[in-house]
C-alpha cells in the first residue's frame, strides 16, 4: 500500500466525529488536571527548598533530616518537570483536535496525531527511565 498516493483521503463519518469529540473532551479534562497537579508538584518543591535553605543558619545544623529533604525537593522537581511534557501534549492534542473537527481540516487533524505521538514517545521514555532509575536504586540498596 502506498502511504504517499495523491487522493487518498480519510473520510470519518458521524459516529467517529461523535467518539473523536467524546475524547477529545476527556483528554482535555485529563491534561488540565495533570498540568495543575504537576504545577503544584514543581511549586512544592521550589518552595521547599527555599523552606529548607533557611535550616542552615539553625544551630544545631539541619543533620540528616536536612539532607534527605534536599535530596527529595531535587527528586521531585526533576519528576515534575519530566511530567510536564506528556500532559502539555495531551493538552495541545485536544485543543488541535478541536480545532480539525471544528474546521474539517485534515492538516490540523494531522497536527493533533502528531502529539498524541509526541504523548506516547514521551510516556515510553519515562517508563524506561524509571524502570532503569528503580532498578538502579534496588541494585544500590542490595
Amino acid at each position: 500500500m502506498d502511504n504517499n498516493s495523491v487522493g487518498a483521503e480519510l473520510v470519518l463519518n458521524e459516529s467517529a466525529r461523535d467518539h473523536l469529540k467524546t475524547a477529545r473532551k476527556w483528554v482535555f479534562a485529563i491534561s488540565i488536571i495533570g498540568l495543575i497537579v504537576v504545577l503544584f508538584l514543581i511549586s512544592s518543591s521550589i518552595y521547599s527548598y527555599i523552606s529548607l535553605s533557611r535550616w542552615g543558619s539553625v544551630p544545631t545544623g539541619g543533620g540528616v533530616g536536612y539532607l534527605i529533604g534536599i535530596v527529595f525537593t531535587y527528586v521531585f522537581f526533576l519528576i515534575g518537570v519530566s511530567c510536564f511534557f506528556p500532559f502539555y501534549y495531551l493538552y495541545k492534542f485536544s485543543l488541535y483536535l478541536k480545532m480539525a473537527l471544528d474546521v474539517d481540516d485534515s492538516e490540523l487533524l494531522e497536527g493533533s496525531f502528531r502529539y498524541l505521538k509526541l504523548h506516547y514517545k514521551s510516556i515510553g521514555i519515562l517508563v524506561l527511565v524509571f524502570t532503569l532509575s528503580y532498578l538502579l536504586v534496588f541494585k544500590v540498596i542490595l
